[in-house]
């Protein structure tokens, strides 16, 4: 009998070799909170016919992806839909949704990477609007795994106020080239 883990690491590996796999496990809230570690007040909800985590009070849904040797160097794909209750008049961050990435090494004591920046916090215009968020990441050498977070954003002196920021369609996919990768973006908007 073949144990999970290994299962999931075989799954891992075909992913890989099939360019366009999610390998997240129920990134789009269909399983509720099953495959991701939860902190905090977070729940699956369902709003105006989508399924989505939504995140209240510094909560956060959390996976770790393996990954085998064949991932460094490829293109890791890192995107989701977001939307919040609160979005600030003044421009402020803090209740929007927002995607991270934490890439860790063999020795699993040293960080090689912080996936973040690029278009992972959704800033929509309006309570209640859906927005994409991306980034597409070099997988570096020495990772074994990635630990990718939904995470309600916070600015310095704006603590948050109970409002929901809100997941769904998150996915991490693997691609040989940085056009497939960049291909796979904007097809996913």
């Amino acid at each position: 009998m073949i144990k999970p883990f290994l299962w999931s690491c075989l799954g891992l590996v075909l992913a890989l070799q099939a360019p366009g796999t999610n390998v997240l496990v129920n990134g789009d809230a269909a399983g509720g909170t099953g495959g991701w570690i939860t902190k905090g007040d977070v729940k699956v909800e369902r709003i105006g016919g989508v399924t989505c985590f939504a995140i209240r009070s510094k909560g956060s849904f959390r996976q770790e992806v393996k990954l085998p040797t064949e991932a460094v160097g490829m293109h890791a794909v890192f995107v989701g839909k977001g939307e919040a209750d609160r979005v600030n008049t003044d421009g402020a961050i803090t209740g929007l949704p927002s995607l991270y990435g934490l890439v860790v090494a063999t020795d699993r004591t040293r960080i090689l990477a912080h996936w973040q920046g690029q278009k992972l916090l959704g800033r929509p215009r309006q309570p209640g609007q859906w927005v994409t968020m991306s980034g597409i990441f070099s997988v570096p050498y020495g990772a074994a795994s990635i630990w990718i977070e939904l995470n309600q954003a916070e600015r310095k002196g704006l603590p948050q106020n109970g409002s929901a920021a809100r997941f769904s369609d998150v996915r991490l996919v693997f691609f040989p080239t940085e056009a497939a990768a960049w291909a796979y973006v904007e097809e996913y908007k």
